[in-house]
């Protein structure tokens, strides 16, 4: 049997070593059968339903829209292990898979971006060799017998174990031109690290575009675009024994590789080990790349020769003027990602031949002295858009020309030119959109412009030179314009569809349709050359192309979340209650994705957020209404109170019934089970709730808020505190528990006092050498604690406005509330506590905002004359505003809007007459404006309070009840069962 697969590799081509095939036997055996049957043509058969349903395809490619997808032929569709059922593939948006169908998904290999993966490891196989390790030793059988026989001592004989020679670095360049390449380096990468060569396979990103801001510096590959926190001396990565290759991947169009800025470093590293650069280009464009190779001939004396200790023999006739040649220079082999270039490189630095001739890049001896050659500005010559295309044609590849002339209708974005390559082009690789960007037609785009508040992914980062667009699109035939067009917008729609923008299709968009033309005017790029190609199409386009190129109107995209709002649309969304600012805020897209998910569309659907104190539920849920608020038809935030009460949801109540197919959304702020309101609105609808309690009914779906990743709590205190160092801010968000509100104060804490005065405040070593002290059991608490004590010790005026806050409930505040009580000194104090991060401020100024934690640490530090007289001077700011105030609309929402801190002020249990009248009216307008349910329940708590019936505010309290609840009643009984 072996003997017949030996010969069966070997006329399909492959010559298999007897112990790769025995390895591959091995792991066969261990790997088991498929996990799918095979059809009759050696493909996975479908796994649809008995009934013949078909089942969806898994998607394209990221970005690919259903349209560009062609439908597939009888001879392409899959087949079952029967003769005769055959299942049709289709897209899931296409064909969408239903319940009871038998529909399944089949997954389908994407093509790879290298697709030489075993030619490309075995040209790497000469670097395989072993050599003894410095610090693994193993037992020398054969020594340690005979030094038992010659000696009679028995003692073992160590020796070297055998290791792999070489470890290796691959640099990759982070500029923006590269994430054309992100698929390509790390399918290179995945081939390094399973050739069996090398001891290690490092990756270190070299960020070039920064360097004229930030210098030279190299980052690990999980930072972030722009992060410094990792930042890293690129001489790290040197090894002086000699045993460590640097590859350099880039396409080398940055401005750095062309004025030698990164010589010096290249010069570094060739000293001590061998360093090449992988070009990511084809061949044909290397000459539009920065890089200035030169034929040469190089030998090597050694296995593992650093570049310093290469021959260079020059080829060419005429030395290059930038960097001319001399007996010092140093070479660096400049490689394309291909074996035949690959191959004979390993087979130099690993001492198998000693000469080979390439191409290289030269440094010279003094990378430093060495000056770009930069035209002068009299020089300069601006060609026309006719000479750059014509140009372009001359010399770029068929497919990059017709892709240019479709990529003229559309905003050059990465993920957009990605979706028209794959369209029109297929599964061709990424040079050939490389070639449209770096041969003088594309520029980079305006920094104004270049950012989409609506999806990172649309950020427009390249533009057509002025006039160029326009001359791709007169030589453009208009089916592909429209073809063009019908597949960007199809994804982008669908992704705004997906975020829970109303649905619409291009064929709308084409016929004006409002929505359509408020969603494409959403994406401000697209607007632009969505009007720009239409107006070309034909002169009836025009108006439509006007109304793109105007400005989306407010709240197209999300609503003003302050307060009641009304949101400019087709149907008005309002918000109703106060939202509050969202604060802090970092990783929560996927979260907020994912509520969305299960949230959006469902009857009823319960979510709720919980998190510790001070983790962040809040802002999650005022970014959750600010992302995905108009996906609603209506909604409102209700702050719960004991028991829960507010004006929002009557209006929400008011403002869905009779419309069953209305949506709505109801936020229940720092709630408890028993505070959700027993009546909810009819349709389908959600209930988010954010909580600190964990344990919730059946029914709703928790979502625990996770705190900050320890990388984004880090990054976070460097951006909030100048001169502050990665070390410190490490061992803060450690202590800290990377507690979203506990970092958000001690970066105002940081601002007023030493980093080693917080820690050791925290009760953390301030030592430099110190590990990181173990996380605090409270730390929003604590650093609450601190931070009061410093904001009143800044400025004393604070105090009295913090003693208000700890009798009042959480949440927000009316503004005019908190200047009646304390009418000189709040606007200093407000100040003071919200440079602290005590307490936040709506953008309108109408409210404020205050943690839990704030009232609970203020609360436990006060005495119990403390606490007294501050709830004193609330109930009395709370009686004088009642009888003062008039009684509009906007006011009576404020006064509405503090039922919720009758309670912790003490107003339900006051014997004071003027007090329990103010009870009784708040009572009474609570059943003016709607919240029947809220008025009996705070009716009954204030009853209970007050302890009898003999006064006069108690008996009017009793009687009116007596009629709510009568009315209550007849209203039931009108209803029916």
């Amino acid at each position: 049997m072996i003997r017949e697969l030996a010969e069966l590799l070997r006329l399909a081509g492959e010559a298999p070593e007897a112990e790769r095939l025995a390895d591959a036997l091995w792991l066969a055996e261990r790997l088991g059968p498929p996990a799918f049957s095979e059809g009759p043509a050696g493909r996975p058969a479908s796994t649809a339903g008995p009934d013949g349903a078909p089942g969806p395809a898994e998607q394209l490619p990221s970005g690919v829209p259903p349209s560009a997808a062609p439908v597939p032929a009888p001879e392409q569709r899959m087949t079952s292990a029967g003769p005769d059922v055959q299942k049709a593939l289709y897209l899931p948006e296409a064909r969408p898979a239903l319940a009871g169908t038998g529909a399944a998904t089949v997954r389908v290999t994407a093509p790879a971006a290298l697709p030489q993966r075993l030619a490309l490891a075995r040209s790497l196989r000469p670097l395989t060799r072993k050599v003894p390790s410095w610090d693994v030793t193993v037992l020398d059988e054969e020594a340690t017998v005979d030094g038992i026989v010659d000696t009679a001592q028995w003692s073992p004989v160590l020796r070297p174990a055998p290791s792999r020679w070489l470890d290796l670095v691959v640099v990759v360049d982070d500029s923006v031109s590269m994430a054309v390449w992100g698929d390509t380096v790390q399918e290179f990468l995945s081939i390094l690290g399973s050739v069996g060569a090398f001891r290690s396979v490092q990756q270190w990103l070299l960020p070039t575009e920064e360097i004229p801001t930030h210098g030279i510096v190299l980052r690990p590959p999980t930072a972030e675009r722009g992060e410094r926190l990792l930042d890293r001396n690129p001489l790290e990565i040197v090894d002086p024994t000699g045993r460590r290759i640097v590859l350099v991947a880039s396409d080398y169009v940055s401005p750095s590789w062309a004025d030698g800025t990164l010589d010096r470093l290249l010069h570094t590293w060739g000293q001590y080990g061998p360093v090449a650069l992988v070009q990511l280009l084809p061949r044909r464009m290397w000459q539009r790349s920065a890089l200035n190779v030169h034929e040469v001939r190089l030998r090597a004396g050694m296995p593992g020769a650093p570049n310093a200790r290469l021959g260079v023999t020059p080829l060419e006739g005429t030395p290059s003027v930038r960097h001319p040649f001399t007996a010092s220079s140093m070479a660096v082999p400049v490689l394309e990602l291909d074996p035949r270039w690959l191959g004979p490189w390993a087979a130099l630095v690993s001492g198998e031949t000693s000469a080979w001739e390439t191409l290289a890049t030269l440094i010279p001896a003094s990378p430093a002295a060495t000056a770009p050659d930069r035209p002068s500005p009299t020089d300069r010559t601006t060609p026309s858009p006719e000479d750059l295309v014509r140009d372009f044609t001359q010399h770029a590849s068929p497919t990059a020309i017709r892709l240019a002339s479709h990529l003229a209708a559309v905003p050059l974005s990465l993920p957009v030119m990605r979706i028209v390559q794959q369209a029109v082009c297929g599964t061709s690789r990424p040079s050939v959109l490389t070639e449209i960007l770096f041969t003088g037609l594309v520029t980079r785009a305006d920094q104004d412009h270049a950012d989409n508040p609506a999806d990172e992914t649309l950020s427009v980062t390249f533009d057509f030179r002025p006039g160029v667009r326009q001359v791709l699109l007169n030589g453009a035939r208009q089916s592909q314009i429209l073809y063009t067009l019908s597949c960007v917008t199809e994804w982008l729609f669908g992704r705004l569809q997906r975020s829970g923008a109303p649905t619409t299709d291009f064929t709308a968009l084409l016929d004006g349709d409002p929505v359509a033309v408020n969603a494409a005017r959403s994406v401000r790029p697209f607007a632009i050359v969505t009007a720009q190609a239409l107006r070309h199409l034909s002169e009836r386009y025009e108006g439509l192309a006007r109304q793109l190129e105007e400005s989306a109107p407010p709240g197209a995209n999300s609503p003003v979340v302050a307060g009641t709002t009304a949101v400019p649309g087709e149907q008005a969304l309002r918000v109703n209650g106060t939202v509050p600012p969202v604060g802090v805020l970092l990783d929560r897209d996927d979260l907020l994705a994912e509520i969305h998910a299960g949230a959006f569309g469902g009857r009823g659907a319960g979510m709720v957020l919980t998190a510790r104190e001070g983790g962040g539920t809040t802002s999650t849920a005022a970014r959750y209404v600010a992302m995905y608020g108009h996906a609603y038809d209506h909604v409102a935030w209700l702050t719960a109170g004991r028991p829960s009460a507010g004006r929002e949801l009557p209006d929400l109540l008011q403002a869905a019934a009779g419309q069953t197919a209305a949506t709505w959304l109801l936020v229940v702020d720092d709630a408890r089970p028993d505070d959700l309101p027993a009546s909810l609105p009819d349709g389908p609808g959600t209930v988010l709730v954010t909580s600190a309690d964990g344990g919730w009914p059946q029914g709703f779906v928790s979502h625990s808020v996770p705190p900050f990743k320890r990388a984004t709590s880090i990054r976070f205190l460097l951006d909030r505190v100048r001169g502050l160092t990665a070390p410190v801010a490490l061992r803060i968000a450690a202590r800290l528990d990377d507690v979203p509100l506990a970092l958000a104060i001690s970066a105002g804490l940081l601002l007023q006092s030493t980093p080693d005065a917080l820690l050791t405040a925290l009760g953390a070593d301030p030592d430099p050498g110190a590990q990181p002290a173990a996380p605090l059991d409270d730390p929003a608490a604590t650093v609450c604690a601190l931070a009061q004590t410093q904001a009143v010790r800044e400025c004393p005026a604070a105090a009295p406005l913090l003693d208000l806050c700890a009798v009042l409930a959480a949440g927000p505040v009316p503004t005019r509330f908190l200047t009646q009580a304390l009418p000189r000194t709040y606007d200093a104090a407000v100040a003071a506590l919200a440079d602290a991060e005590l307490v936040t401020v709506t953008d309108d100024g109408s409210h404020v905002f205050i943690p839990a934690v704030v009232c609970r640490v203020r609360r436990e530090r006060m005495n119990a004359a403390e606490v007294v007289a501050a709830q004193r001077l609330a109930r009395a700011t709370f009686v004088t505003w009642r009888a003062t105030t008039a009684t509009t609309a906007g006011d009576n929402s404020d006064i509405l809007n503090l039922t919720r801190h009758l309670e912790p002020m003490g107003a339900l249990g006051d014997a004071d007459p003027a007090v329990r009248e103010a009870v009784r009216e708040q009572v009474r307008l609570l059943a003016k404006y709607g919240d029947a349910e809220g008025a009996l329940a705070w009716g009954k708590l204030a009853l209970e309070r007050l302890g009898d019936h003999d006064g006069t505010a108690g008996t009017a309290l009793f009687q009116l009840l007596s009629e709510m609840t009568s009315d209550t009643a007849r209203d039931q009984r009108q209803q029916g069962p």
